[in-house]
This record gives structure tokens, C-alpha cells and sequence, in this order.
């Protein structure tokens, strides 16, 4: 049976543990390994994170886990004390402490900025892993920018602004939970200024973000699709119509799209038949490491747009 899992315990040997930084250490949904497509493992210091999106059967499970945690504690027992499984398939999940035991506040870092996590009480986390480029340009593109942040989640993006040294971000999702973890995320971080929060539903709220406008750098990272509010192949073109009307003639975008079904040529087509004009392709992120995809057209797609 370690043979069966062998792949995964390469990308353990292979992975930056000694970082002690947030990292995808198995990327099986990029389809590498055909049989462990179904598997992700992160690491979210001092825990190892398990993801299987389809039910694996109780012998099946125990082998893979004792597999992983013996391999942690015969290499990196200083660096790993932890590990939750998560089985994600359909709309179940179900999370669960498999060894040792989490922090009270569990709070994770990524070049040096801190986020709150939480391994056992949600389907995500907190914090996107696969997006960490895109946290980087932020930071890299931020320096006495006005930053707008839509689709905000806990803020990862405007964290990174403030580390990029901004003067305002403007935070915007209707999820008021999300918003609160946001807010203690700039908190762990000394940001206690020129931060806003808005809990909003974006669609609805163009004329309290425009009183606002131009922005220097806008984000745009939706759910690919959250129940009663936004399905990102029918209401991102809602999104896109509004942007010319928030922008200055130095602005850069960072348009994002999550969903396999949308390929990077139709994500650019909608954005040039919604945005009049207004703004052009720069490039798009390159994958953050550990989350290289046989097919591109189905990984996260992080484009850069800037004024036309």
C-alpha cells in the first residue's frame, strides 16, 4: 500500500517544511498522478492538512494517514505535530483531527505575514494557498496605492497590500464572518489604519465604490460560486461592466477565476467583451510552486490587466 501512496511521500521529502511556512506539499488535483488525483496535502505549520475530494474507504484512509504521519515523525517530528483529514466530496465535508492537536489560535505565515487558520471547523481554511502569487504581486504593486478588494474573504490580498506599504484598502464581501477574520488579520499584523471593511453584496453596492474611485490597484477574486449571491459564469460580466468606471489611466486589475470549466482564452474573452475597451492583458501568474497543472485551462486563472 506505500507504494500506491509513494508519490505522496516524494513531495513530503521534496517539500519546504523547514520554512515553517503555508505550502502545498501534494498537488494531486493537478492530475499528475492519476491515481491520487483526489489528494491534496498542505502544510499549515505545526499541521500537516489532508484533502481527499472523493470517500475513501476506512482501511484505504488509515494506511494513508499512518503512512503520512510516520513519515513526519521519522523526519520532521520539531516541524509537524499535527494532522487533520478533510474528506470533501459533494456538499459534505466532513474535518477531522487524525493526530495530535491544533494551537487554540492557529495563525500560519507566508513571507512573513501572518493569517489565521482553521483546520476543523470549515471547508476552507482561511486562506487560499494556490493563490500565494497573486498575494506577491499585490504586495510588489501596492506602495501608496488606494487598493480595492472585492470578493475579499479574510483579506489575504489587502494584508499583503498593507505589507506593500498602501494607503487605503477597501474591503468588500457580504460574508460578515470572513470580514472579522480580515480584520483580526490585519490586527496580527500591526495594520490598525486606512483599512475599511464593507459587508456587502458587491453587485449591489457600484455607487459606494465608485464615491471611492479611481483605485490604483483592484482586485477581483470571487467564489466560483456561492450559493444565492454569485455564480461566476453568469455574474462576473456584472462585475467587468463596472470596472472602467472605478479606474484612473495607471490602474492594474487582478482578475481571477477559479473554475476548471472556464479556460484562460473564454476568461479573456469575457473580460474584453465586458470592459469596453478599457483595459488591457498584461500576463498571467505563474502557478504558485507546488500547484503545477497537466492542463493549464483548468488551473486558477490570475490575470493582469492594466488601463488601457
Amino acid at each position: 500500500m506505500t507504494n500506491k501512496f509513494s508519490a505522496i511521500l516524494t513531495a513530503l521529502a521534496d517539500a519546504p517544511l523547514a520554512a515553517n511556512e503555508l505550502c502545498r506539499i501534494f498537488h494531486g488535483r493537478g492530475h499528475s498522478v492519476t491515481e491520487l488525483s483526489h489528494i491534496n496535502l498542505d502544510f499549515y505549520p505545526p499541521a500537516l492538512f489532508l484533502v481527499s475530494y472523493q470517500e475513501i474507504e476506512n482501511d484505504e484512509l488509515t494506511q494513508l494517514t499512518d503512512t503520512i504521519w510516520q513519515w513526519a515523525q521519522e523526519h520532521v517530528p520539531e516541524l509537524v505535530n499535527t494532522l487533520v483529514y478533510q474528506q470533501r466530496s459533494g456538499i459534505n465535508t466532513r474535518n477531522t483531527l487524525i493526530y495530535g492537536e491544533l494551537p487554540q489560535e492557529h495563525v500560519v505565515t507566508e513571507n512573513s505575514i501572518k493569517f489565521k487558520v482553521d483546520l476543523l471547523s470549515r471547508q476552507n481554511t482561511g486562506i487560499f494557498p494556490d493563490m500565494r502569487r497573486g498575494r506577491e504581486f499585490v504586495q510588489a504593486n501596492s506602495n501608496n496605492a488606494k487598493v480595492l478588494n472585492l470578493f475579499s474573504y479574510t483579506c489575504g490580498f489587502s494584508v499583503a497590500a498593507m505589507q506593500g506599504g498602501a494607503d487605503q484598502v477597501i474591503n468588500m464581501d457580504m460574508n460578515k464572518g470572513v470580514l472579522r477574520t480580515g480584520k483580526h488579520n490585519h490586527q496580527l499584523n500591526g495594520f490598525t489604519h486606512g483599512v475599511s471593511f464593507y459587508p456587502h453584496d458587491i453587485l449591489k453596492s457600484f455607487g459606494k465604490l465608485k464615491k471611492s474611485a479611481p483605485y490604483e490597484l483592484i482586485i477581483v477574486d470571487p467564489p466560483s460560486f456561492q450559493k444565492g449571491s454569485f455564480i461566476l459564469t453568469k455574474d462576473y460580466q456584472k462585475i467587468l461592466r463596472r470596472l472602467p468606471e472605478l479606474l484612473n489611466e495607471n490602474t492594474q486589475l487582478l482578475l481571477c477565476a477559479n473554475s476548471p470549466e472556464l479556460s484562460e482564452q473564454a476568461f479573456k474573452d469575457l473580460i474584453t467583451e465586458h470592459t469596453q475597451g478599457a483595459i488591457s492583458f498584461v500576463e498571467r501568474l505563474a502557478p504558485t510552486d507546488g500547484f503545477v497543472e497537466v492542463d493549464s485551462d483548468r488551473s486558477l486563472k490570475a490575470l493582469v490587466y492594466k488601463s488601457a
